[in-house]
Parts: structure tokens; sequence; C-alpha cells
């Protein structure tokens, strides 16, 4: 199948007003839906946390040095991978990708990410079906974003039979019927208004539009130049449960759908034991099929990869000794965090005025609580630069955050080092001037003297062979070592001392940047120190006008 540019985004714009209700996609919008089984969404295309597929593409966004909001966004990506719901509801990372959204280089990501993730697997798939036409292709795109793709087109295939032999336009017919119905049905409430996607679609299949001429009305919006704003479309995933992203973690992931990926794996002629766990043996097979299918070998079994297992049984089908049944991967139900029990409020004097200061007290206490805490982990985090960066002497005098300004003071006046540094830089440079002198006035561009050629008659000495040749040794050893250093040219005893200043040198800018650094930290824990006491004046004096 290929498809012109243009009929490209004009499939990709038709998803968009599914999505987002925006012909090029809303690239800032963030959704959360009550029952909404993908959690929070977001993106042009509406990535779901459940499915994984917001960690990844947040990765892609933290690797590009030049987004605006890459540093912000990597203390989340620990949570984001493990598809922690409580992200939901982070107020701030929420703000973030709204934010995000706005940044070009975000925009470029999605974008990238979109086709890598959603278009390139639903074209291979209709590729694989035997699609033809653009709309054919915009039907399986929209399925591939909506979820549930391979679901609805095995019910259609067992139902009406193959693409190839009933005609392209005839199958999407069915497809699109059967795929409303479904819809419609679910027991998942949400999902019963998301038919007017098969609605919109079947409008252009009725009016003969499969190259997707353009302008063409979606929705109330024509994709051209002009766009109509209308109401926000409701976007729930109708993939029920999400599938899990399948890795190499310890403990090993377990279930039926590892047990599903490794008979797909034995089918595509990658042999590896069917136990359900997911090992070392799983992940080297399942890099050996990603490699095998141009795919990027991470081992990660996400939805591109697990699009083309799902495709194999248009493209593979089973065979005596490889029967498997033609399911799609089943789906694992995440775990959800226990939620905390709430504090139980305090009871109630029956004093509405003493009720009021007794909830303001409360709430001024916590939030000094807050404020202290975090004033302690900088001094934590103080304490730690400073022991990583300083000899373990240091480092073991330093118990607390009150007695660091102390040791600082104790370091900073230890200053001999830099008094040494600096009286051998000034002796070493004299006596660099005094040969340089000497050398100039030999000339130095005559030829220097071979090395070893004053000691060219001095024998090696012999090993001794007993305790009385020792002392034989040991002289003709001292007279051997002399005559080596009485044989080395005059430059080059020029050139090791201009390497010795350099080194010296080298010490003395080590020394003064310690130093600077050391006026850093203890500025920063003056400053702490002065913050943690202005916090105390503070709810000093609320406490005492409540009072």
């Amino acid at each position: 199948m290929q498809l012109a540019a243009l009929q490209k985004a004009a499939a990709q714009a038709i998803v968009n007003i599914f999505e987002t209700g925006s012909i090029k996609g809303d690239y800032s919008n963030v959704t959360l839906m009550s029952g909404d089984t993908g959690l929070l969404t977001y993106g042009r295309s509406q990535t779901t946390l459940a499915s994984g597929n917001l960690a990844l593409l947040i990765q892609d966004y933290c690797q590009r040095p030049d987004g605006q909001l890459s540093t912000d966004f990597k203390p989340y990506l620990a949570k984001l991978e493990a598809c922690d719901p409580a992200l939901d509801h982070d107020l701030a990372l929420r703000s973030l990708l709204k934010d995000a959204g706005d940044d070009p280089v975000m925009r470029e990501v999605q974008d990238s990410f979109f086709d890598r993730v959603y278009w390139d697997p639903a074209a291979r798939s209709a590729d694989a079906l035997g699609v033809q036409s653009a709309l054919g292709a915009a039907i399986v795109y929209d399925s591939t974003v909506h979820g549930s793709w391979a679901r609805v087109r095995d019910r259609t295939r067992q139902k009406y039979g193959e693409l190839r032999d009933i005609g392209e336009d005839a199958w999407m017919g069915h497809y699109l019927d059967t795929r409303r119905a479904w819809l419609a049905s679910s027991p998942n409430a949400l999902l019963h208004k998301t038919v007017y996607r098969m609605d919109a679609l079947k409008q252009i299949a009725k009016a003969g539009n499969w190259t997707l001429n353009l302008p063409l009305q979606v929705r109330g919006l024509t994709i051209s130049a002009e766009a109509f704003n209308v109401g926000d479309p409701v976007k729930v995933p109708a993939e029920g449960t999400p599938r899990r992203q399948l890795r190499l973690k310890n403990p090993p992931m377990t279930g039926p759908d590892v047990s599903w990926l490794q008979q797909r794996l034995t089918r595509a002629g990658i042999r590896v034991a069917d136990d359900g766990t997911f090992g070392a043996a799983t992940d080297a097979a399942v890099r050996a099929f990603q490699s095998a299918n141009d795919l990027k070998a991470d081992g990660i079994v996400g939805p591109v990869t697990r699009t083309l297992l799902e495709d194999m049984p248009l493209s593979a089908p089973a065979s005596p000794a490889t029967a498997v049944a033609d399911e799609p991967m089943p789906a694992m139900a995440q775990p959800r965090p226990v939620a905390p029990p709430a504090a139980a409020p305090a009871p109630s004097s029956g004093d509405p005025s003493s009720d009021i200061k007794q909830h303001v007290s409360a709430e001024v206490q916590s939030g000094v609580q807050k404020i202290q805490k975090s004033i302690a982990d900088g001094h934590k985090e103080l304490i730690r630069q400073v022991s990583t960066e300083r000899p373990a002497a240091v480092a073991a005098s330093l118990p607390d955050g009150k007695a660091i300004s102390t040791v600082l003071e104790n370091v900073m006046a230890k200053s001999r080092p830099v008094l040494a540094a600096t009286a051998s830089v000034a002796i070493l440079g004299l006596a660099q001037a005094r040969d340089a002198i000497a050398w100039v006035q030999a000339g130095p561009w005559t030829s220097a003297t071979k090395p070893g050629a004053a000691f060219s008659t001095v024998a090696v000495p012999n090993l001794p062979q007993s305790t009385t040749d020792l002392s034989s040794f040991l002289s003709h050893a001292g007279a051997y070592a002399q005559a080596i250093a009485e044989a080395i040219p005059n430059e080059w005893l020029f050139r090791i001392r201009i390497l010795a200043l350099a080194l010296i040198c080298y010490a003395l800018y080590r020394l003064v940047a310690s130093r600077i650094d050391l006026k850093k930290v203890q500025s920063a824990l003056a400053q702490a120190q002065a913050d943690e006491k202005t916090v105390e004046n503070i709810a000093h004096d609320i406490q005492s006008q409540l009072s």
C-alpha cells in the first residue's frame, strides 16, 4: 500500500479530530476521565499512562538536549515507567505536560513517536490484511490508536471472511458495522459515546471517497486550510484492561500474556520454552524477533512488537506443529497502590471560633513541618555534596547540619598546602630561570649528547649469586645508576622541571577551587539556617495572634 503524503496527512487528520477535536492535533491535550482504564492520556494522538506509551514518549523527549522542559520531566520517569496511577492527580505533572505541548521540540517528538508507535504498525497491519485504499488505511490507523484493532478485525474475518475474497469496500463496511456494535455494547459505558468514530468513517465510505480527496468534512470540521472549533470529543481507549509492556525485570514478569508471547515467538520460528516467565531466554528471543523484522531490538514488547505478533494469523498461519489460538495478547490488570486511610477529623469543641483557631493552628503546624523538612533535606544534600567531594576524615566529622559551619571554617583555615605549593613554585621558577640562562649561553641549538653515551663504558651489574656478593652488587648498581643520571642531557632535565612546574600549578589551582567551593557551601548553609529561623518566627507570630 502506497499513500501520497497528502493522503497520509488526511488519514491522520481524521484521527486527530476524533482524539482532540483539531485537524493538526492538540499537542498539549491532557485528559483524565472517570472510569477510563487508560488513566491519564496526553498529546496529539492521546497516548495513555496505563499502556506505558506515555513513559516512552516522555523518555524520547528527555533524550532531546534542546527540549525546554526535558530536565523537569526526569524526576517523573520512574513513576511513568511503573504506570503509577497516582500520577493521574499530580497537578504539577499535568501542568508540565500542557506547557511542553507548546515546545516545538515536543511537537517534533510527538510526530515521530506517534508515527513509530501507531502509524507504522497500522500500515503494516493494513498491508498484512491486503488494504489498498487511503480510507482503508485511515480505518486501520483509527482502530490502532483507539485500541483493539486485532480483536475486532478477527471477529470480522471469522464472520464475513477474508478481505481478499470479498473485496475491500465490502470487508471494510462489515468491519465498521462490527466495530460500532462492539463499542455500543461494551461493558465500559464510556465507549458507547465513541461510536461517532465509526459513523464518521462510514459517511466517508458511503460518499465513495476511498482516496480521501480534499476538502473533507469530518465531525463539522473541514480538512483543509480552515478549521472550525467544536466541542471536545470523548476520548476513551477501547482496549479495556491495558496490555502490559513486557520486558526483562527482576523479579521476572509472569502471566498468560508472557505465555502468549512465547507461543507466538515459537510460531515465528524462534523457539522458546512456554513457561509463562519472561526470563533471559525470552528476552533473547524477543530481540532476535525484533532484529529479524527491522524493529529496534530493545527486548521490550510494546505496541510495535505486539502488533507484529498479533498480525501473524494473517502473515504466518499456524501449522499443526505450532497450533496456537488466533487471539490477541491477553490483558493483565496493573496493580493499584492502596491509598492510606484518611486521618480521623479532630473532635469538635462546639465553639465555632475555637474550632476555626484549632484548624488554622493545625494547618500552620503542618505547613511549618513541611518547610522544616524541606530545609532539613537541603542540609542533607549539602552534607552529601561535601562528603563526596572531601576526604573521608572531613566526611566523618559531619554528623548533622549544625556542625557543618564549624567544620568548614576548620577546613578553610588549614591553608598550609596553598603556602607550600606557592613556595615550591617560586623556588622551582628560580632554578628554571638559572638553567634557562645557562642553556641559552651554551647554545641550545647545538646537538645534544646521545642518551647512554656517558655510561657506555660502565658494565651492567650482575645479579648476586650469594649473600657475599650483595655488597658488591649494590656498589656496582649505585655506580650504574649514577652514570645513567649523568648521561641525561641538560635539555631533558629542563623539560622535566617544566612538567613538574605545570603539575604544581595545577595542584595549586585545585586547592584554590576547593576553597571557593567551600565558601559557596558555607554561604548556602547560612542562608538555609536563616530561612529556618524566619519560618519559626512566622509560626510563633501566627500562634500568638490565634491565641
